[in-house]
């Protein structure tokens, strides 16, 4: 648009260049030949078409300028598209690293049980006995070299405890009254808990 009112403006201007000259030269000639309405009117009809094409030449709108806006939403739309795929590329990456995480600490809870199984203290004795006819009830523990045996009452008063010895012989208690009793294990770092239930005469 522009640059059709820059080409009306030289038409214009060319145009009433050569008027001016053709009628400055007849009037050289014959100082007294009169004017016409028809050149008045050509003469202010080229200044007009001048005016315009100056005017417009500097209030329409640049292509030059008008092309940036244009593309302008599509940079920012392409501008938004990678920053989705990059909080997407993101999110994926931290998703995979918790999996990673929880993998590993999932194999190191395992490793943990496994290896605290294998070094549980292993003791043996029955858990249910009765009375004989005289009274008594002799309970065997058996158990590694150095193990502690603490047996409790169901009131939790301790009743007795058996010290372990380096060889690991088995050792025995005589329990004379029915009741349900508490047993624990030491040795070392290691404990172990069990009941032993000591029932009356002929039950």
């Amino acid at each position: 648009m522009k640059k059709l009112f820059i080409l009306l403006m030289i038409l214009a201007a060319v145009c009433f260049v050569g008027v001016w000259i053709y009628q400055t030269q007849r009037l050289k000639k014959n100082a007294q030949a009169p004017i016409g309405k028809g050149q008045v009117v050509m003469n202010w009809g080229l200044i007009i078409l001048f005016v315009i094409g100056l005017v417009g030449t500097f209030t329409a709108p640049s292509t030059k300028t008008s092309a940036p806006a244009e593309h302008h939403p599509a940079n920012e739309h392409a501008t938004k598209v990678s920053k989705a795929q990059s909080s997407s590329e993101s999110a994926a990456a931290a998703s995979s690293s918790s999996s990673q995480s929880a993998s590993s600490s999932s194999s190191a809870t395992s490793s943990s049980v496994s290896s605290s199984s294998s070094s549980q203290l292993q003791v043996d004795f029955p858990t249910d006995v009765s009375l004989n006819k005289t009274g008594d009830a002799t309970v065997s523990f058996k158990a590694p070299a150095n193990t502690q045996f603490e047996i409790k009452d169901s009131n939790n008063n301790v009743v007795t405890t058996l010290n372990g010895n380096a060889q690991g012989a088995d050792q025995t208690y005589n329990f004379k009254k029915p009741g349900k009793y508490h047993v624990t294990a030491h040795n070392g770092d290691q404990t172990i808990d069990k009941d032993l239930t000591v029932r009356g005469i002929g039950q």
